[in-house]
Order: C-alpha cells, then sequence, then structure tokens
C-alpha cells in the first residue's frame, strides 16, 4: 500500500512537470508572437510625422479661415455702406423731384401755360423766345437730373448685389473649410488616438522585453520587473434707441455732416440736439421731420444736404449716425435743442465749432 502510494506521487509530480513545461513553452511562444519592439517604434514614428503634417495642415487652413472671416466682416462693412449710400440717393432724388414738382405747381397753378398765353404776357418777340425757351429748358433740366439721380442709384444698386455675391462666395468658402477644418481634427483626433495606443503598446513591448532578458539570464531574485513612474467731455449711452430704417440713417448723417464737418464730437452734439427735438413735443417727432422742419437747417434749403446725400456721407458720418440712433449722446448738450456756428458769437456750449444752448 505503501509502494502503491509512493507510485501514484510520482507519477502525478511527473504530469505536473510536464504540465509546468508545456504553461513554460505557451507562455514563451505567446510573447514572441507579439510585435517586436522594432516595429512597434516604426509604428508609432509614422504616426507622429503624420500628426505633425495634419497639425501644419490645420494651422494652414485656421490662418485661411481667419483671413476669410476678416474679408467677410469687411464686406459685410461695404454692403451696408453700398445700402445706406442707396438710401442717400434715393432721398436726393426725392428730394429733386420735390422741387421740380413744386416748380411746375407754381408754373400751372392759374391754368395751363401756353406759348398763345405767353406771347399776350410778352413786350416783343424777344421776350416771348426768351421765355418759351426758359420753360423748355425747365424741362430739359428736370428730366436730365432724374435721368442722373436714376443712374446713379442703378449704380449703387448693382455695386450692393456685387458685393453680396463676393459676400456669399465668402460665406460658401468658409463653410468649405470649417468642414475640412472639422474633417481634418476628426482625423487628428483619430491619429492621436492610435498613437496614443501605439505608444502604450510600445511601452509593455519593452517591459516584456527586458522580462525576457531577465528570465533568460536566470536573474529571478523576488523583482516582478515592475516599475512605477513618476513623471472726459464724455459721451454716455443715456438716450432712448430708435428705431430707424436705412434712410433715417442716410439723412441723419447727411445732415450730421453739414452741420458738423469731420469731427465726431461735433456730429455726436449736432445729433444729440435732432434726437432731442424727436424726443421733445415742440418738435415733430420724426428724424425727417426735424431735418427738414421749416427754417431750422440751412443745408436743406442751400443744397449741402442734396449734394452730401447725392455722392453719399462719410464713413465717420454713419458712424456717428447709428450711434446716436443707439442711444449714445453728448453729455455736454445732452439738455440743448438749438446750435449755432461758433463764429456768430453765440452764447452757449462750444463743441465741434458750433455752440450749443
Amino acid at each position: 500500500m505503501y509502494i502503491m502510494n509512493n507510485r501514484k506521487k510520482r507519477v502525478l509530480l511527473a504530469a505536473t512537470g510536464l504540465l509546468c513545461a508545456v504553461s513554460i513553452a505557451s507562455a514563451q511562444t505567446f510573447v514572441y508572437a507579439a510585435p517586436s519592439t522594432k516595429d512597434l517604434e516604426k509604428k508609432t514614428s509614422d504616426l507622429k510625422d503624420d500628426l505633425h503634417s495634419m497639425n501644419s495642415d490645420l494651422a494652414s487652413l485656421s490662418k485661411k479661415l481667419d483671413k476669410t472671416s476678416g474679408k467677410i466682416e469687411k464686406m459685410s462693412e461695404q454692403v451696408e455702406k453700398a445700402k445706406l449710400d442707396l438710401a442717400a440717393a434715393k432721398l436726393n432724388e426725392e428730394a429733386q423731384f420735390k422741387s421740380m414738382k413744386e416748380r411746375i405747381k407754381f408754373m400751372y397753378e392759374g391754368g395751363s401755360v401756353s406759348l398763345f398765353e405767353i406771347l399776350l404776357t410778352s413786350e416783343n418777340m424777344a421776350d416771348f423766345l426768351n421765355k418759351a425757351e426758359y420753360v423748355s429748358n425747365i424741362s430739359d433740366y428736370d428730366r436730365n437730373m432724374l435721368d442722373k439721380f436714376q443712374t446713379a442709384r442703378e449704380e449703387v444698386a448693382k455695386k450692393e448685389s456685387g458685393l453680396k455675391k463676393q459676400q456669399a462666395d465668402l460665406a460658401s468658402m468658409q463653410s468649405s473649410l470649417n468642414e475640412q477644418k472639422s474633417n481634418l481634427s476628426d482625423k487628428i483626433s483619430n491619429t492621436s488616438s492610435k498613437l496614443s495606443d501605439y505608444n502604450a503598446q510600445l511601452k509593455k513591448a519593452k517591459a516584456a522585453e527586458e522580462a525576457m532578458r531577465t528570465a533568460r539570464n536566470n536573474d529571478v531574485s523576488g523583482n516582478t520587473g515592475k516599475q512605477s513612474s513618476g513623471n472726459g467731455g464724455g459721451t454716455s449711452n443715456s438716450g432712448k434707441k430708435f428705431n430707424a430704417n436705412t434712410s433715417d440713417v442716410a439723412l441723419l448723417a447727411g445732415i450730421l455732416e453739414c452741420e458738423a464737418g469731420a469731427t465726431y464730437e461735433g456730429m455726436l452734439a449736432v445729433g444729440t440736439v435732432i434726437m432731442n427735438r424727436v424726443e421733445s413735443s415742440r418738435f415733430p417727432n420724426t428724424i425727417s421731420g426735424v431735418v427738414y422742419q421749416s427754417g431750422q437747417f440751412a443745408p436743406t434749403w442751400n443744397g449741402a444736404l442734396n449734394r452730401v446725400l447725392g455722392r453719399g456721407p462719410s464713413s465717420s458720418a454713419y458712424s456717428a449716425a447709428k450711434a446716436v440712433l443707439g442711444g449714445a449722446r453728448h453729455n455736454k448738450v445732452r439738455n440743448c435743442y438749438f446750435f449755432w456756428a461758433a463764429f456768430t458769437g453765440h452764447a452757449g456750449i462750444n463743441v465741434g465749432g458750433n455752440v450749443f444752448w
């Protein structure tokens, strides 16, 4: 019985040894089947090069996007100015048409004027010819001026249309660049993820190779092979915002340029007075009503306003008009309703060459 038990033990020990040998051989086979550190290093190096190239492409795309965005912003400003210039041209045409109607009304108010009536009121033939020629010239002048203003409007409208097309093209380009940037960013993210994965594999492969070298040298001393790695006059927005259309902006910009010249502070002061009037029950409650109120603003009757509206007010005048309509006010003239040119000697608050009271 004792002998049999010894035999069983020897068989069991032999079987256990065989199983261990098979296990060790299997483990060694698995390790050597894994990618080598050389292969992994090459792969990570290639991925780093790809990532560097893609990051360069992304930087280039970002610059193009910034440049395109700047162009779109500038083009939007030009489109806005073209719209305002078109509104100014329309105002000028309407003013000219109104003047023409007043002349026609004056000429024909008492009944229709005929060459026979002109003849009866003429002192002589020369007088008659001069009067007839005057009527003809007035008609030709009005027709030519209206043709001129209509042509100006068409040119501004054409310019606006062209700017809008360029703006649309730039927006399309921006959309395309954004799509390219998004796709490239996704590719960079995917490549970075792959690189991280291969770096982790490389780290494990190097650790496994180190463990194999230790095993081959039989240098097993209880070390698991694991390592820890430590690695002044003042402007204020005190006014009410005014719900203005393009005609209001163009008209206000025109009168500001006429009355205050090129100084922004002066235009803001004049604009403050105009808005004070709009908000007062003593004056009309619209921009055009205040500007064209009889006997108030000289540029409306001396032709200066029509000239400015004809060519389009300056960009600074448009900016000042928009600021005033948005609620900006000049603090010094916040409660003023009138102003004269400073050279008149009138007492008041001097701002931008005008005195206000």
